[in-house]
């Protein structure tokens, strides 16, 4: 599979990773595990004072391993190497002879909500680490939607590659997760987000975190471009379970003539969330949506596209992600990140069939 950007959703053509613009922010755009991966391997393997990662689903097997050799080999040489993982959905990692190895130079790896909390607390007990992030050097990052295990290796996923002003943001919000991992009392800021103009568009960094002051403040700001959208609203998300008020947004597009295209998987790697999935798809078809499914495999990515505005995130649009969970996103007024995303969408849509 190759990275994709192509002007006529007719004629796909394969060309380069999105290029990196001058100024003050640059940024990468990956839309495969085949090249995502390799992305990440070689932003930490060139750290060198610190990485920080946080990661729901990163496996002890093929790519986890690999991924696992080159943390070590860092915190061999001296680099400050944190890994946060889901206690759910990184269930072996700390068990496994990696996971034990990483420790043993110095890495320093922590599970988030273990499950054992379940039992004290049911509610709080359920949050989970969604975020997908890897900071190197408090100076570039990698976010988005793409986890580590071999059974991922063919998906479609997007992350973006990072470095700039927004940054620093980015490294705040782990150190707060970090600490709430550890159980040390983090000082309770009002937002975690951050804002900064970084080359021609406006970025900001936003986060999700059930037991935090900035609790929902991805899907407010989804929410709030959804009901402003003028003209165009293009989203895509592996799952969809949708909160009333997202629904309405998108009906409530429609309504007033906005073009509104929603992107899923085919079929997913939840055969019991596709049937509920289908459901509410069936269900916005019928109300004027365009749903398509992608058809070449599963397809994880979560995007989002509304007019001049775009995001990268790990925030699916369902219950789990707007309620229960801990989530991150870059968006964006930048009109060359925006025209990048928009072509691979419409690659994405050429081989997808509407529902």
């Amino acid at each position: 599979m190759v990275e994709m950007s192509c002007t006529n959703p007719e004629i796909p053509q394969a060309t380069p990773i999105a290029p990196v613009p001058a100024g003050p922010s640059q940024w990468q755009i990956f839309h495969y595990n085949e090249t995502i991966w390799p992305a990440v391997l070689e932003l930490c393997d060139g750290a060198r004072t610190s990485l920080a990662i946080e990661q729901y689903i990163f496996a002890a097997d093929i790519i986890g391993t690999r991924l696992m050799d080159v943390l070590t080999k860092a915190a061999r040489r001296g680099v400050h190497v944190r890994l946060l993982v889901d206690a759910f959905g990184s269930a072996e990692l700390a068990r496994s002879p990696a996971g034990a190895a990483f420790r043993q130079a110095g890495g320093e790896l922590v599970r988030y909500n273990p499950l054992s909390r379940l039992l004290r607390n049911p509610i709080s007990g359920m949050h989970r680490l969604h975020r997908k992030s890897v900071i190197a050097d408090g100076r570039r990052m990698m976010a988005g939607g793409a986890c580590y295990s071999d059974r991922m290796a063919d998906w479609r996923d997007t992350m973006v590659r990072i470095e700039g002003p927004i940054v620093p943001a980015a490294l705040a919000a782990f150190e707060t997760a970090w600490a709430y991992a550890n159980g040390i009392s983090a000082r309770r800021s009002r937002s975690q987000s951050a804002e900064a103009t970084c080359g021609a568009g406006h970025w900001n960094y936003l986060t999700s975190d059930p037991v935090r002051p900035a609790r929902q403040q991805i899907y407010q700001a989804l929410l709030s471009r959804l009901r402003d959208a003028e003209t165009s609203i293009d989203l895509a998300t592996p799952y969809l379970f949708p909160y009333r008020k997202i629904w309405s947004a998108l009906t409530g597009a429609r309504q007033r003539g906005v073009r509104v295209r929603l992107l899923l998987p085919a079929v997913s790697d939840h055969p019991a969330i596709d049937l509920v999935s289908q459901r509410f798809a069936a269900a916005l078809a019928r109300r004027g949506v365009e749903v398509h499914g992608y058809l070449p495999g599963m397809m994880h990515a979560k995007l989002a596209i509304i007019d001049d505005w775009s995001m990268v995130s790990s925030f699916n649009l369902d219950m789990l992600s707007i309620g229960l969970n801990v989530e991150n996103g870059l968006a964006t007024t930048s009109p060359a990140f925006r025209a990048v995303l928009a072509d691979q969408y419409a690659c994405d849509i050429a081989t997808s069939r509407r529902f």
